[in-house]
């Protein structure tokens, strides 16, 4: 064999092992892809790996909608937030491996959108809403109509239907700000102030009898105070007008609130 042809054949098999070497670590790799991978795949086990990444991928495209639905995207932190993911969940990996290393990759999504998620979702139960309207005190108002049965549910039951169209205020923040209201009342709303500057007020209280009672306050631009007491029994109803309804011996009786916040009954 002469020494032109014993080169070449030393090239080809320098050629073959650096081409086998690449193959072997590209596997090596693939299989360190698909160990990490298992400890991603929850509720899409599969021994497939492109059976889980599919999986994966309509798991995301789920909790994408329910983020939607929760107004993730109005969210004040959403860019930074979208931002940060992306970054951590994209920068990882190189994705011309293969199915494993996109497994990586949409598991780390999923498990950014299940936090988010869970964030959101704690939000809306604890009724945490940016746009609540708040007065010039920084208390949450209550919107019209009202009944005073949600008050008690909300206050005595927390139930949740109630405490969702009511805006319960601490009596002591309140007693605060308004020094004409009793200490010993229970947590009270705050109604939007009239077009004549009113300020309407629903606290809680108990007779010495122990029968709940709902104390309506109103404040006038003047800063004179007038204050009507009501059986919280007799299911109290004020519409958006500002006018007060109640069962009293089976028949209703309506009460009106005057320009200057004097309680006048009809």
């Amino acid at each position: 064999m002469s020494f032109r042809m014993f080169s070449c054949f030393c090239q080809l098999m320098s050629f073959y092992e650096i081409r086998t070497l690449h193959i072997f670590f590209l596997i090596g790799l693939s299989f360190t892809n698909l160990a990490c991978a298992e400890n991603i795949i929850q509720n899409c086990d599969s021994n497939n790996v492109s059976n889980s990444l599919q999986c994966i991928q309509n798991e995301n495209q789920l909790f994408a909608k329910k983020l939607a639905a929760l107004k993730n995207n109005e969210k004040k932190d959403f860019k930074r937030w979208g931002d940060t993911v992306k970054n951590k969940c994209e920068g990882k990996k190189n994705y011309t491996l293969g199915d494993g290393a996109a497994l990586i990759r949409e598991g780390c999504y999923r498990e950014e959108y299940k936090t988010r998620l869970k964030l959101l979702t704690q939000e809306k139960k604890l009724n945490i809403n940016e746009n609540k309207v708040k007065d010039n005190d920084g208390f949450t108002l209550t919107n019209l109509p009202y009944n005073s049965e949600d008050h008690l549910n909300c206050l005595l039951k927390n139930n949740r239907n109630s405490c969702n169209k009511i805006n319960l205020i601490s009596i002591l923040e309140l007693s605060k700000v308004y020094n004409f209201i009793d200490e010993s009342n229970g947590p009270s709303v705050i109604f939007p102030e009239t077009e004549n500057g009113v300020i309407l007020i629903a606290s809680p209280s108990s007779s010495e009898s122990g029968k709940l009672i709902i104390n309506l306050i109103s404040l006038n631009a003047l800063g004179l105070t007038k204050e009507v007491a009501l059986d919280a029994g007799k299911n109290i109803l004020i519409n958006k007008n500002y006018e007060i309804s109640y069962t009293q011996q089976g028949k209703l009786t309506k009460i009106s609130m005057s320009k200057n916040g004097e309680f006048i009954h009809k």
